[in-house]
């Protein structure tokens, strides 16, 4: 659902993009309009007007920059945000005479001396965003549509690895992303922002493989539990260590374990003082290994790329004991130490 919005997203950004561009065509080819001619034509009228104040406006992160004018003649006032700050905002003081350039009935330039600054009722630049939008979208769009078939059937083929390349694909398709909006937004036209994001595919590609090189380098080093040795306690200490099975000492929440005061317990408590599930003697180590996607939802998040689980059966129930590295060793030897102080 949604990929097919994003998809969605970027068919209507696109399908923006035409009128934008007939409409600045239209504003650069008009033609000047001859004296006497009252605004609000097709034609770009030129009037005279004076600087009364020039105003940044802080609302939004980056400011906005507004010129007061006073029309020559008609004596009207006009308050025009203009599109950043140079060249004719910095350069202007009140009193300065600049020139207004209006079109169908708003001012869309202002000149000074051989300086002219568009305004933000400007055409020239309002097919920049829903380009830019739109090629940002639509890798997203499509590496959603694929993540949605594609991961479930990775998931029940391989179950126990992780997903590498589409996370590989996800890193590409969002530089790819950024790339897009970067190129619309600062592209010289629609085709030089299209050159762009074209180039930039095989880049992001490139970096989504390093990404899965790295990742995967990582994780290899990760699944070698050699140094993984039983060390027991030689004092009270409470450690972060899940339990998970099919067993009464396996209880939501219970994040930590007391090792080092006779037999290991769970616990929710930090400190390893309330709610105390002390781990029966019958529980056994079965192996230690790094930990995979079948793994439980928050061990990773938890006990980061590195973690290690405990493997264990509690008679004919398999049981998990899942930690950091750093503290393995340590719930290695309270557990192989159990069955003994029992």
């Amino acid at each position: 659902m949604c990929g097919v919005l994003l998809l969605a997203l970027s068919t209507v950004m696109f399908g923006l993009v035409p009128g934008r561009l007939a409409e600045k065509d239209a504003y650069r080819s008009a033609p000047v309009c001859p004296a006497g001619t009252r605004p609000g034509g097709s034609c770009r009228l030129a009037v005279e007007a004076t600087v009364r104040d020039r105003l940044e406006v802080h609302e939004k992160r980056s400011p906005d920059y507004d010129l007061v004018v006073l029309v020559r003649g008609s004596g009207a006032h006009h308050r025009l945000r203009m599109a950043g700050h140079s060249p004719v905002y910095d350069a202007v003081r009140p009193g300065d005479e600049v020139t207004l350039t209006s079109w169908r009935g708003a001012i869309r330039s202002v000149r000074f001396g051989e300086a002219v600054q568009d305004t933000r009722l400007s055409p020239v630049d309002d097919w920049r965003i829903p380009l830019g939008v739109g090629l940002a979208v639509l890798p997203l769009g499509l590496l959603a549509l694929w993540s949605a078939w594609a991961l479930p059937r990775h998931r029940a083929a391989v179950r126990r690895d992780w997903p590498w390349w589409p996370a590989g694909m996800w890193v590409a398709g969002t530089i790819l992303s950024v790339v897009g909006i970067l190129a619309g937004l600062g592209g010289a036209n629609v085709p030089y922002a299209l050159l762009i994001t074209a180039v930039g595919v095989l880049p992001s590609a490139g970096v989504g493989a390093l990404f899965v090189w790295v990742l995967r380098r990582r994780m290899r080093r990760a699944a070698d539990v050699r140094d993984v040795v039983a060390v027991r306690p030689a004092r009270r200490r409470c450690v972060r260590a899940s339990v998970h099975g099919d067993v009464p000492y396996s209880v939501f929440g219970f994040g930590y374990l007391v090792v080092g005061d006779g037999p290991p317990a769970a616990t929710p408590d930090p400190a390893g003082r309330a709610a105390l599930r002390p781990l029966p003697s019958s529980l056994r180590v079965v192996g230690v290994r790094s930990l995979r996607p079948d793994d439980p939802e928050g061990w990773p998040g938890i006990y980061k790329y590195d973690g290690v689980v405990v493997e264990c059966r509690d008679g004919e129930v398999p049981v998990l004991v899942g930690t950091s590295r750093r503290e393995a060793s340590l719930v290695l030897g309270a557990l192989t130490a159990a069955p003994a102080a029992a």
